[in-house]
């Protein structure tokens, strides 16, 4: 072998695009787990969003409103509860996968107030996700 030979060897060619395709492959396997969390977090917020609408117009009314009524007497065991279940079910005309369900507990935590939980859940991936807010409203006053 000389030593005035200049490039490289097929070896360090092979070598080089192997580790090139392999940070090719690593960063296309990541941008589909970005894309998938970016749809989760989309969801997640129009979620939210839509609870958060729904409490405020339910903090507006007045505390004998028919929308802030128990429907089925179950109080607090039923502020889980969400679909038919529910005391409560709206389905947003904007956002159709969205389901908003909420329930009433009077007299919960204590006498003189009315926890209300509202619910918003949606289906992804096969699974139910929710998120929840909840507000206690005063009947005292």
């Amino acid at each position: 072998m000389t030593g005035n030979r200049k490039g490289f060897t097929l070896i360090e060619v092979l070598f080089a695009l192997t580790v090139f395709t392999i940070g090719v492959l690593a960063v296309a396997a990541l941008q589909g787990t970005g894309l998938r969390a970016a749809a989760q977090a989309k969801a997640l917020n129009e979620g939210q969003s839509a609870a958060r609408t729904m409490v405020e117009q339910l903090m507006a009314l007045p505390g004998d409103h028919p929308r802030l009524s128990d429907r089925d007497g179950d109080g607090a065991a039923g502020l889980m509860e969400t679909g038919e279940e529910a005391d409560h079910l709206l389905i947003p005309p904007e956002q159709e996968r969205i389901e908003l369900s909420w329930n009433i507990a009077a007299g919960w935590p204590r006498p003189g107030v009315t926890t209300v939980r509202v619910i918003a859940h949606w289906p992804e991936r096969g699974r139910e996700r929710r998120t929840a807010l909840e507000f206690e409203k005063n009947s005292l006053f």
